[in-house]
């Protein structure tokens, strides 16, 4: 195999091109060559392009440095002639022509249809839940396996399906979860390739067909005749199928060239293996690197090399053989350029901290636009994720940049969307949960009274038909038209005037408007058969975290994730945050990078397969910094955050010598600034105004919310208390000292993208031993012992920290056991036993939820018990909460139980007085 590295900006659509007129001149016809590219775009330009080199060659006699050779002319006009035919296309749309071509010989249909990966995931789930409902039954071949799988079975093959793409077939460790987990997921495959036929291929699919063509002799052979070359284009981002299909064909005979850039290979979370690119270079003829940039300015080029430098020294991504020095060319050779890079430091949170940043950024680009001239328009900025681009929107809103945000996040959970999903969900079945959301929605506008009111009847639509004739009219015209097909239907909601003369798009603002048409657009191009096939589909992509926003017209500064930037530049390119670690999150199994073993949580090699994907994801960060970097001709500006030590891409910055212990410095090229966090310098966030339109006269107005929120918990409203002071919220508490401790330590995020918390060990051996109690479990059970281990909350922790919390668990279930029939009533003792015991009390403009530890009845005497983990015992910080709950059973119950808290570490009963409590408002 022949391979080349081209580095970001060195011409590798030109390289390509080259080739291509190099082989046609050689005497191979581009029938005989195919090229393969990453995207179905890419595939087109190339396309474009070859045919353009071709024209130049023949129309002007050269194309860039290639002279003419008038002996290859009736080549190149015969290879004009057939490059509309010519196979030039994605990696899966070569294999599925190679698959057609020798469809015979492989068992399957020549014309088979490709289907959809959210399809493919349907069916499989499909038969997972049909083979998990069959082994229910004891006398089924899986019965014990999959109820070894237990209640966590779907969540893990469909996690094995997902990362189909790692490995032909998996293999299990000794673990026996592992085993049993192989097992199974076999079985669900084999019923799903059944399901699948030979007229079905998902793309999964075709890469496991692909494998098995070039282990056919006589397809392969037929193929070999078919393409004598192949040229692949992004080779660093192929995952390991493909790649072995490559080297398969390779073996065979046929030439097989590759370009690509391991320093930038970032699909990871694709199933994407850079491993795949080593192999080939190190195994095959490496061709002269492309190291000429045509796009980075001198400035810039060497800032890169730096950074290349620097990293690969270290292996921070990748090695120094993946590496090489460029060097600006073209007209970008004359171009100094400008790097800057602005720290900012404090102590605040790091939300504040970025918010900060955020301001500093767009008051940069606002002097790059008034002092250098650069249009907004040719400007972006790039982030890790959607989170951080949210601050860089407030402040361009702040200091009045225009911006244009390319791809936002949860398009198919954006309210438009969503109220097209329950429309035709409504239209197949209005008796549904979605009859509610739909009555809301513009194709409804029913009042929040109104629709509570129709829920809450014994017969909906039957108070819809009888009370509310238009809305109901709406809804039989939709009933029927869902008989039609899915495009139609969807057209109809979106485009028909039924709604008291107006169109559902006529409520929508532009935004919305596009995304609505994407949605249009989207279902024209891969129709599916019906609409709850439709509504599958929506449902599904609705939880991708990848699939975002249509891109907003307008222009301005572009805002879009560095994933998203690949592939493209600008003059001005900004990348924020810089601080933003790298989250792992807890999985409960791993394929293992090395073996593609499936090893599940608690078997022998699942640490060394976490540890060995949190390496890659780490080395996968610090080619996406390079990426990012790589984007801008021009001007290049980092910015980042850092609290107490260098996080995330701040450490390679740290690496390369341009940290933020690094002495200011500014010059005409090259800028290094560093802040301290001033939250005072934060400017107010406005709001733009389209140009031409008149505001309202009550835009400015705004409602005066109650002190409290709608919905709160006694616990929550401690946390304020001792976080704020009680000066700031509306509780009056007893005379009491008070402390700005924490009972609990602080839960941080776990992923800020998502906003889950990821629990602190305080928090979780609290959480287990309340578990514990409310289900009478023993300190010395170790059945009971193991549930515990196995509950959610342990996952973030190593073996050797859920061992720690289990032992101070045990300890503080022992010493409620020994506190049972001493000073706490015995079970045996109690007439009535309620374990946490969910609660609502509306009282005033708030409704307080919590759970009530414990609530019995011993010897006619009811108590109210809080069990506390605490490290101290200050109970005055719990009077509110049991205020809350005492006023709750008060109400519900019309009982007055005595009240206690349990502090388990002391075994200590603290009684606690009614006065004290009679005291607190609930305000």
């Amino acid at each position: 195999m022949k391979v080349r590295v081209a580095s970001a900006g060195t011409g590798k659509t030109t390289s390509l091109v080259l080739r291509y007129l190099e082989l046609i001149a050689s005497g191979t016809p581009v029938r005989r060559i195919a090229g393969v590219t990453f995207t179905r775009a890419a595939a087109d330009e190339l396309r474009q392009r070859v045919a353009g080199g071709i024209r130049d060659l023949l129309q002007n006699g050269a194309y860039l440095h290639v002279p003419l050779n008038p002996a290859h002319k009736p080549a190149l006009q015969e290879a004009l002639r057939e490059l509309d035919g010519a196979t030039l296309s994605t990696i899966h749309g070569f294999m599925i022509q190679s698959l057609r071509i020798v469809a015979p010989l492989m068992g399957i249909d020549p014309h088979f249809s490709v289907l959809g990966e959210w399809e493919a995931q349907a069916i499989f789930e499909e038969e997972v839940n049909s083979l998990l409902y069959l082994a229910s039954d004891p006398a089924h071949g899986l019965h014990d396996a999959c109820a070894h799988l237990g209640s966590d079975a779907q969540t893990l093959l469909l996690t094995l399906f997902t990362q189909r793409s790692l490995t032909e077939r998996y293999q299990a460790d000794s673990d026996r979860l592992s085993q049993s987990l192989q097992r199974v997921f076999d079985a669900a495959y084999k019923r799903y390739e059944v399901r699948l036929g030979a007229t079905l291929l998902p793309p999964s699919e075709v890469e496991r067909r692909a494998l098995k063509l070039v282990r056919h002799p006589a397809a392969l052979k037929r193929l070999t005749h078919r393409y004598h070359t192949v040229l692949v284009d992004e080779f660093q981002d192929v995952n390991p199928l493909q790649g072995h299909f490559f080297e398969k064909l390779e073996s065979a005979g046929m030439q097989v060239e590759v370009v690509g850039d391991p320093k930038q290979s970032i699909y990871g979370f694709r199933n994407a293996d850079v491993g795949v690119f080593r192999r080939a270079l190190a195994a095959g003829e490496r061709l002269e690197d492309l190291t000429q940039t045509r796009r980075h300015a001198l400035v810039i080029a060497r800032f890169l090399n730096h950074m290349t430098r620097s990293l690969a020294e270290r292996n921070m991504g990748y090695s120094v053989a993946e590496a090489p020095d460029v060097t600006t060319t073209g007209a970008q050779e004359a171009t100094q350029g400008r790097v800057e890079l602005h720290w900012l430091t404090g102590d605040e949170g790091i939300a504040k901290l970025r918010q900060q940043e955020a301001a500093i950024l767009a008051k940069r680009l606002k002097l790059l636009h008034e002092q250098r001239g650069y249009a907004y328009k040719d400007m972006a900025v790039l982030a890790r994720s959607y989170a951080g681009l949210k601050h860089v929107e407030q402040a361009l809103q702040a200091h009045g940049l225009p911006y244009v945000l390319l791809q936002g996040r949860g398009y198919y959970e954006r309210i438009e969307i969503r109220d097209l999903y329950h429309a035709l969900r409504v239209a197949l079945n209005p008796s549904g949960l979605s009859l509610g959301s739909w009555l809301r929605s513009p194709f409804a506008q029913l009042l929040p009274a109104d629709i509570s009111r129709i829920m809450n009847a014994d017969d909906p639509l039957a108070v819809l038909e009888a009370d509310y004739p238009d809305v109901w009219q709406r809804l039989e015209r939709m009933t029927l038209q869902v008989r039609g097909n899915p495009q139609s239907t969807l057209k109809f909601l979106i485009r028909e005037p039924f709604i008291s003369g107006r169109r559902y798009v006529d409520y929508l603002d532009s935004r919305a408007r596009e995304n609505v048409d994407a949605l249009l657009f989207t279902v024209a191009a891969q129709p599916p058969g019906d609409t709850e096939l439709l509504l599958e589909r929506l449902d599904l992509l609705s939880k991708q975290s990848d699939a975002g926003d249509v891109p907003q017209s307008g222009e301005g500064v572009q805002l879009l994730t560095v994933h998203k930037s690949k592939g493209l530049e600008w003059p001005v390119v900004a990348v924020f945050d810089l601080g933003r670690d790298l989250y792992h999150p807890p999985q409960a199994l791993y394929v293992h990078p090395a073996s593609g073993m499936i090893c599940c949580q608690g078997s022998d090699r699942f640490e060394d397969a976490r540890q060995r994907i949190k390496e890659r994801d780490e080395e996968e960060s610090y080619r996406l910094l390079y990426v990012a970097c790589s984007r801008p001709r021009d001007v290049l500006l980092l910015t980042g955050s850092m609290k107490k030590k260098p996080a995330g891409w701040m450490k390679a910055l740290h690496v390369m010598g341009v940290g933020a212990d690094v002495k200011p410095y500014d010059r005409a090229e090259f800028m290094l600034q560093t802040y301290q966090y001033d939250g005072s310098s934060l400017p107010e966030i406005t709001r733009q105004r389209a140009e031409g339109l008149q505001a309202a006269s009550y835009i400015d107005r705004v409602f005066k919310h109650h002190p409290g929120p709608p919905v709160s918990s006694p616990s929550q409203r401690k946390q304020q208390v001792h976080a704020q002071g009680a000066a700031t919220v509306p509780v009056v508490m007893p005379a009491a000292p008070e402390t700005p401790e924490l009972i609990h330590e602080p839960l941080p995020f776990s992923d800020p993208d998502e906003g889950e918390r990821l629990p602190g060990r305080a928090t979780t051996v609290g959480t287990l031993t309340h578990f514990a109690i409310s289900q009478n479990w023993q300190a010395n059970n170790p059945v009971h012992l193991s549930n515990l281990k196995a509950q959610e909350v342990m996952f973030p922790f190593t073996p050797e920290e859920q061992a720690d919390i289990l032992a101070e668990v045990k300890t503080l279930l022992a010493n409620y056991e020994a506190l049972l029939g001493h000073g706490i009533p015995a079970l045996r003792e109690r007439s009535h036993d309620f374990p946490e015991l969910p609660m609502a009390l509306p009282y005033g403009a708030s409704v307080w939820q919590g759970i009530i530890d414990r609530l019995y009845c011993a010897h006619g005497e009811w108590y109210l018990e809080d069990y506390k983990t605490d490290q101290t015992i200050k109970p005055e910080q719990y009077y509110f909460q049991l205020a809350v709950y005492l006023k709750a059973i008060q109400d519900v119950k019309n009982i007055n139980p005595h009240v206690q808290l349990v502090y388990l570490r002391e075994s200590k009963i603290v009684r606690i007085d009614p006065a004290h409590l009679a005291d607190i408002t609930l305000t």
